[in-house]
């Protein structure tokens, strides 16, 4: 066939998978298995017309289609690296990590499970050496997830569970596709079957191809990001990854090229979604899923087409050979399914999964493109022997065609008869609460639409009544108020809210101006909301939204660096992108705030909204205090953050503006581009990096310090110029006792815990601590540990004597208060006595001020629904309790009971 006849006959066979999708839907079947039997039909009539000669014309379209150049070659290189790709960036790869283990067994254990057994049973039945029916196996252990994903979520599963069956099978395609090159070799090499043999190829194979797409996906990122404002350069790079990754690895490097596709597509999915704009990762989704359709599409449908040939001289025995891979499959997978899953199940790896369920997973184990392209490049080696290739393409075509034409065509009433074709009770009792709202606002709608336009009233009370009637129904339906539980209820709001706080995240207006490490830090915060809400209702959800304020290890690192060798880069780095992350953060809780109010609200009634309006000020207040320590010790960054926020908010409304008068048509496309590349010029060089100044303490901030107090303002500026910060990770230590006494310390923010002997006290926001060393010339007598995010204002010893000389009543009134907690110390007054003596117990402010404070005290259990008004009183920490006033403070000099430790 020449160039002309190839194309056309592609362009026919694309028209033939057009029309094949109305057809599926209609009549309720997967649309793969319509169009395999599509392709049977095209492939088995054009033989017959070959064969029978009826017209000069036929003979050519049926020779155009039995001789199409379709090559193991076409399926693998051509279509397999787009479809492996779009699965792997449309799985939530960032999210699919926490379950990688659990997914890593099922994928490795699915296809050597389903091998070994396949393989022996048709070993023990069929005259063909246990190499050949252990190949047979791999090509036959890779499944099409997309029947039974596809139930998940109509059925609202959890979105765990359907991660793992998607992870699963991109990995299981990879592990596949090993066995089989592996066994492949050992069957043209004529090699014995050594077992260890086999499973080193496929294991180097399986890492290096990983390595390998790692490292190719990680270039492939920062590529997406210095180009974040080229559409069209962005895509290209995102579609050439797959392609030239698998030949390289394949051809070049002699690793899987399956693996190296699926851990590119991975790594794009975790980070790419940062690296493009909005809506250009829409439209690079989109692509992807019509390329992959194109793909999946032909290689169903040209494959078909070679099935009628390949099962031309079928016998009997073949027949049962097949039937007992068939039986063997089933085993393999209700073997995977009820013996391993019910021991992650027990071990709290996965979620349950119902028997129902199972039966479903393991019957819509639909075999497609790669089992089919694996059998074509067995057929087409000249190296294997003539009845191996007929017994693999036999086997193979005939096992995808029994589990698309038999399993596939019964899925659909095997779940109708299971009852898995329902809503959930959730979802049954919200809809009516749906459509009432929906329904009152089209009968509105209508009318103002008829009253615009001078329409007959008549006609619309006809046009409105179904609508009318369908609302009555829908008001006197109660399933709302009675199905489902108020903690159910609230789940589903704090749902909605995480998927809507996402929604905000990713428009390029407000995250445009975070690093996209931030922006994925994030999205994973959001998932992990999702998760903790289904878990363990509103106290999970408040946890996992205070996770992202948690410190890192690196930061520890950073801090200590800056602690203890003044290296300040990474620091201000790091303070400057918290600082952001914050702004946004505090942006985000506003505008839910709003979508709370005006499009929950009708759905969720107002008692319910209630409760998630104070959920949410508690995140709103917990980011606020956050934001206030940071602007009190970093005014002039504030100052630029916030101009750059209003800078980014002028710049997209100039974009809205320019679009909307594009879409009305009264400008040219010209002109708006012209427009838009003005404005992002204009934005480019008004944006300013600002950083953060360690050494920009004000005097204003001082005033929270009541020994300042007598001190003159011009006084306070200079003090204040010599004061270095000190940025503290929770947990670590400020000093040690035996350091030696080289100043004093502030509490700008945050919390410290100071223990002497055994004794623990606790100072906060507002509070001093290391002045005794100073006072009395001698090493430090306590250990001091941050118990939360602390900014500590050090005044060094030199800066304090020439203070204390300049001011002596300072000095005096740091001695009463070292006096004061001496006797503390001593022994003298106790812990009662002393709050006592000071008139003053703890306050909620004291409290708030200990931002992220750790307790060792276990969250207790609030599963009852009476708690409902207790658990969102108040603020959460990390443990789940309510933060309750864990730091005391007394008035005046003595300005707190506890040890000062210097």
């Amino acid at each position: 066939m020449g160039t002309t006849e190839i194309v056309l006959t592609t362009a026919l066979l694309l028209i033939v998978v057009a029309s094949v999708q109305p057809l599926a839907r209609r009549s309720g079947l997967p649309f793969t298995v319509v169009l395999a039997v599509a392709g049977v039909l095209i492939g088995a009539a054009a033989g017959w017309l070959q064969s029978h000669r009826v017209a000069e014309q036929l003979d050519q379209v049926a020779e155009a289609v039995v001789d199409f150049p379709v090559s193991s070659s076409l399926f693998l290189t051509v279509f397999l690296p787009i479809l492996l790709f779009q699965g792997a960036v449309t799985i939530d790869a960032r999210r699919l990590m926490q379950d990688i283990a659990p997914v890593i067994l099922l994928a490795v254990l699915a296809v050597v499970v389903a091998l070994g057994l396949i393989g022996g049973a048709v070993w023990l039945v069929a005259p063909m050496p246990l190499a050949v029916c252990l190949l047979f196996g791999a090509i036959v252990a890779t499944t099409d997830p997309s029947a039974v994903i596809a139930l998940f979520r109509d059925l609202g599963a959890p979105a765990r569970l359907t991660r793992l069956v998607e992870g699963e099978s991109l990995l299981n395609d990879a592990t596949a596709i090993a066995a089989f090159t592996a066994l492949l070799s050992v069957i043209l090499t004529g090699r014995d079957l050594d077992f260890w043999l086999v499973s080193e190829a496929m294991l180097i194979g399986l890492l290096g191809g990983a390595l390998a797409g790692f490292l190719a996906g990680r270039a492939a990122a920062w590529m997406l990001e210095q180009l974040r404002f080229y559409r069209a350069a962005q895509l290209t790079i995102a579609v050439a990854l797959p392609y030239a990754v698998y030949v390289v690895c394949e051809d070049y490097l002699g690793v899987s090229g399956v693996t190296a596709v699926v851990v590119s597509g991975l790594v794009l999915s975790a980070v790419g979604r940062s690296r493009f704009q909005a809506e250009t990762f829409r439209f690079f989704q989109e692509t992807l899923e019509q390329l992959a359709f194109w793909a999946t599409s032909l290689v169903f449908l040209l494959a078909a087409l070679l099935a009628p040939r390949l099962l031309a001289d079928i016998t009997a025995l073949d027949l049962v050979y097949l039937l007992v891979a068939v039986v063997a499959a089933l085993t393999a997978r209700a073997a995977i399914l009820f013996g391993v899953f019910p021991l992650l199940s027990w071990t709290r790896v996965t979620q349950k999964i119902t028997t129902r369920t199972k039966t479903v997973i393991i019957w819509g184990g639909l075999r497609g493109s790669v089992t089919l392209a694996l059998a074509l490049a067995v057929t087409e080696n000249f190296f294997v022997d003539p009845e191996v290739k007929r017994f693999i393409a036999i086997q193979a075509t005939g096992f995808a065609l029994f589990t698309l034409l038999v399993q596939g065509t019964t899925l659909s009433p095997l779940m109708r008869y299971l009852g898995l074709d329902q809503l959930s009770a959730i979802d049954r009792a919200f809809r009516s609460q749906v459509l009432q709202q929906s329904l009152s606002s089209v009968g509105s709608s209508l009318r103002s639409f008829a009253g615009r336009y001078e329409l007959e009233d008549e006609l619309v009370d006809k046009a409105i009544r179904p609508y009318n009637q369908r609302l009555s129904q829908v008001a006197e339906d109660d399933s709302f108020a009675e199905a489902i539980s108020d903690r159910d209820r609230l789940s589903v709001g704090l749902i909605a809210l995480a998927n809507q706080e996402k929604s905000l995240l990713l428009q390029q207006g407000w995250s445009g101006g975070l690093r996209s490490t931030l922006v994925d830090r994030y999205l994973l915060s959001v998932e992990a909301m999702i998760d903790a809400v289904r878990a363990e209702g509103r106290l999970g959800y408040l946890r996992a939204a205070r996770r992202p304020h948690r410190q890192t290890r690196w930061f520890r690192f950073i801090s200590w660096l800056h602690f203890r060798f003044g290296v300040n880069g990474p620091l201000a780095l790091y303070l400057g992108q918290r600082f952001q992350f914050l702004l946004i953060n505090r942006i985000i809780i506003l505008e839910l705030i709003y979508f709370l109010e005006f499009r929950l609200a009708g759905l969720l009634g107002d008692r319910l909204t209630e409760v998630l309006g104070e959920i949410v000020n508690l995140r709103l207040e917990d980011v606020e205090r956050h934001i206030a320590a940071l602007r009190l010790q970093y005014p002039n960054y504030a100052r630029e953050l916030d101009h750059e926020v209003l800078e980014r908010y002028a710049y997209r409304e100039e974009l809205e503006q320019i679009d909307q008068l594009r879409s009305a048509g009264i400008i040219s496309e010209d002109l708006a581009r012209d427009l838009r590349t003005e404005a992002g010029s204009v934005h480019a060089s008004s944006r300013r990096r600002a950083r953060v100044d360690f050494k920009a303490t004000t005097p204003e901030l001082l005033h929270a310090f009541p020994v300042f107090a007598a001190l003159p303002e011009a006084e306070l500026g200079r003090i204040a110029r010599k004061l270095q910060t000190r940025v503290v990770a929770d947990d670590a230590y400020v000093f040690r006792r035996g350091d030696r006494g080289d100043g004093m310390y502030f509490i700008a923010s945050g919390a410290v815990e100071i223990r002497v002997g055994e004794e623990q006290h606790r100072l906060g926001r507002g509070d001093f601590f290391g002045e005794m060393a100073l006072l009395d010339q001698r090493r430090r007598s306590a250990d001091v540990r941050s118990i939360s995010y602390s900014h500590l204002l050090f005044l060094p010893r030199a800066t304090f004597e020439e203070i204390a000389d300049l001011v002596p009543r300072w000095r005096s009134q740091l001695a009463e208060v070292a006096a004061a907690r001496r006797a503390m110390n001593a022994g003298t007054t106790d812990e009662g006595a002393g709050e006592d003596a000071a008139g003053e117990t703890a306050s909620p402010s004291a409290a708030a001020s200990a931002e992220d404070e750790k307790t060792e005290t276990p969250p207790a259990a609030q599963e009852e629904e009476a708690q409902t008004d207790k658990e969102t009183a108040a603020p959460l920490d990390e443990s789940g309790e309510q933060l309750s006033a864990k730091i005391v403070k007394l008035p005046g000099a003595l300005k707190t009971r506890d040890s000062d430790g210097g």
